[in-house]
């Protein structure tokens, strides 16, 4: 997490990186008062921050090439925009050396690798239009080149050991978490617990209020909605700064219903299997009789999917 902050990586996977940051916070605090479900936590965490660095730099080169674009296209208040990486001259002939560099920048087209040497890349361009170095296509080419190489070699090596962390935080997160020093054992229970429905019902929300706390929500206080004479439900919200939420309607029946929305590109994906996997291996409320109802989401951004609500039995 330091290093994709200190990198500058973090404003590009924001809600995932914000997600992970609650989540730490919270096991944070655990670890003191309950390290068995601390440590849980913190195994459901590292899946969540792998892919991140390489995510973030994708989304870098992409959104550098664009902005370059849209500069070269455009300029800023009657100023000649900044040099773009792909920039062709105004004149009415481009000269040999910017010949042989669009050309052989054209061919580059994994924005990862670019992003990795983008400081070099830059300078070698600005130096096009002084009189120092390269002085031929064939320099301008080689210079390419040995970037390239070096920028393609640097990325084979951070995903060998993105692919080794990943691997490790998914054989953490396998590992089934140890159980609570303060949890009676089965033989113990009173079994009358289970057979009222109410207080089975007040363990689950006890349990989507821990779930959801742990994967850095702010949770507002259970609502209990009448839904007719004989019926009634309870209602969880977990809510993020972003705007992004989640819901969970809980009955005396047994039903358990999710909605997760607000959410943007696959930031959903992310929260659901932070939040819902929780119930189960941590707070121990069985989940059965799965159905998935997708919905259309309201954000028309190029980006969204469609997010899930989500009805079980517990």
């Amino acid at each position: 997490m330091d290093d994709i902050r200190n990198q500058g990586l973090d404003a590009y996977v924001s809600d995932d990186f914000e997600t992970a940051e609650g989540m730490i916070a919270h096991a944070r605090t655990l670890s003191a008062s309950d390290p068995a479900r601390a440590k849980a936590l913190s195994q459901s965490i590292g899946p969540i921050v792998g892919p991140l660095p390489r995510a973030a730099r994708q989304q870098r080169g992409e959104s550098r090439a664009a902005e370059h674009q849209r500069q070269t296209n455009s300029g800023a208040g009657g100023r000649p925009a900044p040099p773009d990486l792909n920039e062709r001259p105004l004149a009415p002939a481009e000269s040999a050396l910017e010949t042989a560099w669009r050309e052989t920048l054209d061919g580059w087209t994994d924005h990862y690798t670019r992003d990795l040497v983008y400081t070099e890349l830059a300078a070698l361009r600005q130096s096009l239009d002084t009189d120092g170095s390269p002085t031929t296509p064939a320099d301008v080419i080689a210079s390419l080149g040995a970037l390239r190489a070096r920028a393609e070699s640097e990325a084979a090596s951070l995903r060998r050991a993105e692919a080794e962390v990943e691997e490790m935080q998914r054989s953490l997160a396998a590992e089934a978490p140890e159980p609570s020093l303060d949890v009676p054992d089965t033989e113990d229970e009173d079994a009358s617990t289970f057979d009222d429905p109410e207080e089975s019902r007040r363990e689950a929300v006890r349990g989507v209020m821990g779930a959801l706390e742990d994967a850095g929500f702010q949770v507002e206080n259970p609502r209990l909605i009448q839904l007719s004479p004989d019926s009634n439900e309870v209602v969880v919200v977990g809510t993020r700064a972003s705007g992004a939420s989640a819901t969970f309607s809980l009955t005396l029946d047994g039903k358990l219903e999710y909605d997760f929305s607000g959410y943007k590109g696959s930031t959903c994906d992310a929260d659901i299997d932070a939040v819902v996997p929780a119930l189960q291996e941590i707070y121990g409320i069985q989940l059965t009789e799965e159905v998935v109802a997708w919905r259309n989401p309201d954000d028309q951004d190029a980006a969204a999917r469609p997010q899930p609500g989500r009805t079980n039995r517990a």
